[in-house]
């Protein structure tokens, strides 16, 4: 798996353009140097930011194996989002700092030449005010998107403005890079930054990112589950197969969007799909009163690397409806006969409210996974003390209970790979 590209995109734009810069100019003199050079810096920075994170957006299949899973993938798109709204705000306060500096004596009045204030080019003054603009929409769009400012049926479709966005940031590094910079490395770099961002925004803006993975279905049949869950099962035209514990991008209705669901079973002839969803919202809380069987459905998928092949020992833990991804391993499990040895911690307030729980238990004790049902009603807590040994602890389930069980589990000498999805998306 690709760790931290966001410290890499950010180290490789910050020395190949520091070294060219020193290279080319020499150290910066004084204040108006300083500023010019860090003007450009944190602009090329900014751009390679942006670059990486339209990519991301893009999801290509290579990227998402390398990054562990469209989640992983996701959560390194969200990161880029920040630090992209981080060196805006930088590369601003660097635009604005004369004023300030000039006021406080900390740096001379700059003298212009004479004869420097012939006509300027419309476009340079176009690409400053488009990059203005741009500035404004970007740094509102991270704030609403990092306060979750706006509903999902919104907030999914306004979150495509940072196409055109990224293309006014395209124009205006275009415009105002210093001409020197395209015959040195750091040029070569950002002309290459460009491109790519160019052609990420265009290739959403023309609505194909994810297009050749979407198939179209119909609901079979539905199901009300203990704990305000809702199974839903439907049968996908063109379904090309899955791996048990990926999921999918599911729309029931083209106005609210797709959201992502953990496919609750494993591959099957025809097309079949098994969906469990729980009341978590606004919207799945609706489902059961909109949802009717033959109604259509768009399937994009699969997504996801959440495999727990290739070690002998293992902990599964699912928390709540984090249940899902595990049905589907042992329905593989009780076809395929894998012979890993499994621990399974199924941790709910209580059994009466334990989605699929029967389900569950018989399946366990066909396949020989030794099955923990950890009830809080009860007084019962997961412990890391409760888990024996293991290569492997696999968990979904509430992201603080996975932040408490990754520090448990670091703490232990002889520490077992902990895998965990990422399924907060926005």
């Amino acid at each position: 798996m690709l760790k931290r590209p966001l410290t890499l995109i950010l180290l490789v734009s910050f020395l190949l353009y520091g070294v060219c810069s020193v290279w080319a100019h020499g150290w910066p003199a004084d204040y108006w140097a300083w500023r010019s050079q860090l003007r450009l810096l944190s602009g090329v920075m900014l751009l390679a930011v942006m670059a990486g994170s339209m990519l991301l957006a893009m999801r290509p299949m290579w990227l998402e194996r390398a990054m562990g899973g469209l989640d992983k993938l996701y959560a390194q798109h969200k990161r880029f989002g920040i630090a992209s709204g981080l060196l805006l705000g930088a590369h601003w306060l660097i635009e604005l700092s004369p004023k300030l500096f000039v006021a406080m004596q900390w740096a001379e009045p700059k003298i212009r030449r004479a004869g420097g204030g012939g006509v300027r080019d419309p476009l340079v003054s176009l690409a400053k005010d488009m990059g203005e603009w741009a500035a404004w929409l970007m740094l509102g769009m991270v704030l609403l998107a990092l306060l979750r400012a706006l509903p999902y049926r919104i907030w999914r479709p306004s979150h495509k403005l940072f196409a055109p966005i990224a293309l006014a940031g395209v124009f205006h590094g275009l415009m105002l890079a210093d001409k020197a910079l395209w015959l040195t490395p750091a040029g070569a770099l950002l002309a290459l930054l460009l491109l790519l961002t160019t052609l990420s925004a265009l290739w959403s803006l023309s609505g194909r990112i994810g297009r050749s993975r979407r198939h179209r279905g119909h609901i079979t049949a539905l199901h009300a589950l203990p704990g305000q869950s809702l199974e839903v099962c439907c049968r996908v035209a063109g379904w090309p197969g899955h791996k048990a514990g990926q999921f999918a991008l599911v729309s029931f209705d083209a106005g609210e969007g797709a959201h992502p669901f953990t496919i609750a079973s494993a591959e099957r002839q025809g097309g079949e799909l098994r969906f469990i969803i729980k009341a978590l919202g606004d919207y799945t809380a609706t489902l059961p009163s909109i949802l009717k069987v033959g109604d259509g459905i768009e399937v994009e998928g699969p997504y996801g690397c959440f495999d727990h092949a290739g070690s002998t020992r293992q902990a599964w833990i699912a928390g709540g409806i984090g249940i899902t991804p595990f049905l589907a391993w042992l329905e593989a499990r009780d076809k395929g006969g894998e012979g890993a040895s499994v621990d399974f911690y199924y941790c709910v307030r209580n059994s009466a409210e334990a989605a699929a729980l029967d389900e569950v238990r018989a399946a366990c004790l066909r396949s020989g996974v030794s099955l923990h049902l950890i009830e809080s009603d009860q007084g019962a807590r997961l412990d890391v003390a409760m888990l024996p040994e293991v290569d492997a602890v696999w968990f979904c389930g509430p992201a603080g209970m996975g932040d408490v069980l990754a520090r448990g589990l670091a703490a232990r000498q002889q520490a077992p790979v902990f895998h965990r999805e990422a399924f907060s998306m926005r």
